[in-house]
C-alpha cells in the first residue's frame, strides 16, 4: 500500500472518530493530525535513511541526510507540542517506500514531502496551533525546502 493511501484511509478513520467525539472534536483532531505527523517524520527518517544508503552520489546523499536532520527536528518538536497537550506522542513510524531506481526513490522522497506540507497545512488551520503557529510554520516551510531540492534532483536526473 502505497503511503498516499495509507494517509487517505487515516484522514477518513480520523473524520470517523470526531464524528463519535463531537464534544471535543477539535482538540482530538489537533493532537491526532500531531501524531500522524510525527509517525510520518518517523516513516521520513526512517526512508532518507534508505535512499541515503542506497543512492551512490555524494550530492544527493548530502541533501538527504539534510533532510532527514530536520525530520528529527520536526519529531522531536511535535513530541514536545503534545507532551504539552497532555497527549501521547506516537512512536509509531509511517510506513517508508522505497524504490529500485534513483528517479523513484526521489519520486517517492517528493510525495513524502507534499504529504507533509498538506498535514502542517490542516494542522496550521486548527485553532489549537495558535500556540505552536511559529513552530508548526517553520516546519511547513522546511518542508517545502525539502520538496524544492529534491525537484532539483529529479530535474537533474532528467538532464543525464
Amino acid at each position: 500500500m502505497r503511503r498516499r493511501d495509507v494517509l487517505k484511509i487515516a484522514f477518513g478513520s480520523l473524520a470517523s472518530f470526531v464524528t463519535f467525539k463531537p464534544s471535543n472534536a477539535q482538540e482530538n483532531l489537533f493532537v491526532s493530525l500531531c501524531n500522524i505527523a510525527i509517525s510520518h517524520e518517523y516513516g521520513a527518517i526512517i526512508q532518507y535513511i534508505n535512499h541515503s544508503g542506497t543512492i551512490d552520489d555524494d550530492k544527493i546523499d548530502e541533501i538527504l541526510l539534510s533532510n532527514m536532520r530536520d525530520e528529527v527536528v520536526h519529531a522531536r518538536g511535535l513530541t514536545k507540542i503534545l507532551l504539552k497537550e497532555g497527549a501521547t506522542p506516537t512512536v509509531t513510524p509511517w510506513p517508508a517506500a522505497t524504490g529500485k531506481t534513483v528517479k523513484v526513490l526521489i519520486e517517492e522522497d517528493i510525495k513524502g514531502e507534499e504529504a507533509a506540507i498538506n498535514l502542517y497545512r490542516q494542522i496550521l488551520s486548527l485553532p489549537e496551533s495558535s500556540r505552536y503557529r511559529d513552530e508548526i510554520s517553520k516546519y511547513l516551510e522546511r518542508e517545502r525546502l525539502h520538496r524544492k531540492r529534491l525537484v532539483g534532483i529529479l530535474h537533474e536526473i532528467g538532464k543525464g
